[in-house]
């Protein structure tokens, strides 16, 4: 978030809100003869919307050929589609090669079909997300449009969806899990909404247990579906969706989760992440700050609508408010880990757009005019001007394959094995030993009161960089001194080369934390030398 509330940040957001709301005169001044003027803003909103969806379509086509990860972890999320890909357990014992993360595995294997077309490669990966990622536009441009009766309106829905790329961590195109968990909750949300039988109620519930095989915060959104189930259908009659609930959700999971896919797959999915839960009041100001700075006009639309709604009639119960407040809950639970990524907005962020246009929508039909301007095309403006970022910190180099190139050519000229903590393992050109990626090691050792220096468990993983056989490299974005969970190896390690900008154009989209870039190369020194 710290790059998207730079001054210079908030300095495009000005211009872009003075400059949309420069639309807003004629419709101020439209009146008898001036009638001409009118539809100015409608126009400009119009075309702010498209230009988003036109810049997220070219980088849907221009990022899946990235030859290194847009996201940090996405060599080693290729990994894991690898050993399912090849039937071995995706979540072993860790060792120096391949230590798994906290993720649950369903990505990993529904991206196996698509491989057995597109390739073993990690743009198959990228191929996949910007599926989900088009299923998840597509819903929110029908949900929208149903609700208003209007083509227009389920536009703009997913031109604000568009324009929320950088705000959601710019995950949604990467090769992770996220989009796909966020594509079944609201697949599962959109057929419950419309089922009108019980077997579209278990298919639409059955995705929503989907999404949590995606990713463990889905369980929130099944807990949404059988609740609504329960409120529409009676206790009875929603007997058999709970036991559908139970029996994929807890069940499968405990019970045939490590027969399935390896001996640690509780370790890496529950025991690993539950110690990274922090309770303390410092989650208030990340929570709110967040969605006030990027999503405050959405979530003011969204929240009066539903109070409107609510004092109308309150026996109506609507999946999507439901799953709204549940979305809520998953962002909440991504703040008590501290060292999460924006990413864990993303949900909420979906749901707040498809509520906060309806409110938005609503608040239009209800208040008409504000003097002579459309209260619509006000709060439009806001919301854009609140999404705006620097398009140019997410569009890859030219020059990324070139790079791309070199780099694999300075790792063969080293003639040596070399760890790369922030790469993991290369898709293609260098087999980098050892392979275990720092997320994975620093999220084995880290959580509230924990130190991550010197940790046995590291220490244990990387012995063979320690005690290399022959001589060893690390190539790493940051300093050594700078990593606490790596530190330990500096004194084997002396910095060898600063390659400064040369392999800048590799570097990591923009996130919550900057990732940087291939930067620092240390070479091993033995004891007797030093």
């Amino acid at each position: 978030m710290r790059e998207l509330i730079q001054p210079e940040i908030w300095i495009l957001r000005i211009a872009i809100l003075s400059i949309l709301s420069l639309a807003l005169l004629p419709d101020l001044l439209a009146s008898g003869g001036k009638r001409r003027l009118a539809g100015v803003s409608e126009l400009a909103v119009t075309t702010w919307a498209a230009a988003n969806v036109a810049f997220v379509i070219f980088l849907c086509f221009t990022h899946p050929g990235f030859p290194l990860n847009l996201d940090v972890m996405e060599s080693t999320i290729f990994q894991h589609f690898l050993h399912a890909r090849s039937g071995q357990p995706v979540y072993p014992e860790p060792t120096s090669s391949y230590s798994p993360l906290a993720y649950n595995p369903l990505f990993y294997f529904f991206a196996v079909p698509f491989s057995w077309i597109l390739g073993d490669k990690l743009s198959t990966l990228r191929v996949v997300a910007i599926l989900a990622m088009t299923v998840i536009g597509l819903i929110i441009f029908l949900v929208t449009k149903r609700r208003t009766n209007s083509v227009w309106w389920g536009f703009i829905s997913v031109g604000v969806y568009c324009a929320a790329y950088r705000v959601m961590d710019a995950y949604l195109d990467s090769a992770h899990s996220d989009s796909w968990f966020v594509c079944s909750a609201l697949l599962g949300t959109l057929i419950l909404d419309r089922s009108r039988s019980r077997r579209w109620n278990f298919i639409g519930l059955f995705l929503l247990v989907c999404s949590f095989w995606f990713k463990q915060h889905g369980a929130l959104f099944v807990i949404g579906g059988v609740f609504y189930l329960t409120i529409k259908e009676g206790p009875v009659r929603a007997l058999p969706y709970w036991v559908l609930a139970i029996l994929f959700v807890p069940v499968f999971y405990w019970f045939a989760g490590p027969w399935l896919f390896g001996s640690h797959f509780h370790y890496f999915t529950y025991t690993v992440p539950s110690q990274w839960t922090e309770i303390s009041l410092r989650i208030i100001p990340r929570y709110l700050g967040f969605v006030l700075i990027f999503y405050g006009t959405l979530a003011g639309f969204a929240f009066w609508n539903i109070a409107h709604d609510w004092r109308i009639n309150q026996k109506v119960i609507d999946i999507w408010r439901v799953q709204l407040v549940l979305a809520m809950a998953t962002a909440l639970m991504g703040c008590l880990d501290s060292g999460s990524s924006d990413n864990i907005f993303i949900p909420l962020g979906v749901f707040l757009i498809i509520e906060g246009i309806r409110g938005i929508f609503a608040a239009s039909k209800a208040v008409r005019h504000i003097g002579r301007l459309r209260i619509e095309m006000i709060a439009l403006i806001l919301v854009f001007a609140q999404l705006v970022y620097d398009p140019r910190t997410v569009v890859v180099s030219g020059d990324a394959n070139e790079k791309f190139a070199d780099l694999i050519s300075t790792l063969d000229s080293l003639h040596a094995s070399v760890y790369a903590p922030s790469l993991g393992q290369l898709e293609k050109g260098f087999v980098l030993a050892p392979a275990a990626h720092w997320a994975s090691l620093e999220d084995m050792i880290r959580g509230p009161g924990l130190d991550t220096r010197n940790n046995p468990i590291v220490v244990r993983l990387l012995y063979p960089c320690l005690h290399p056989d022959s001589a060893a490299y690390m190539l790493t974005n940051f300093q050594l001194h700078d990593f606490p969970p790596l530190a330990f190896l500096e004194p084997r390690y002396v910095l060898d080369t600063d390659f400064g900008d040369r392999f800048k154009s590799l570097r990591v989209l923009p996130k919550r934390f900057d990732h940087l870039w291939p930067r620092y190369l240390y070479r091993f020194v033995p004891a007797e030398v030093r």
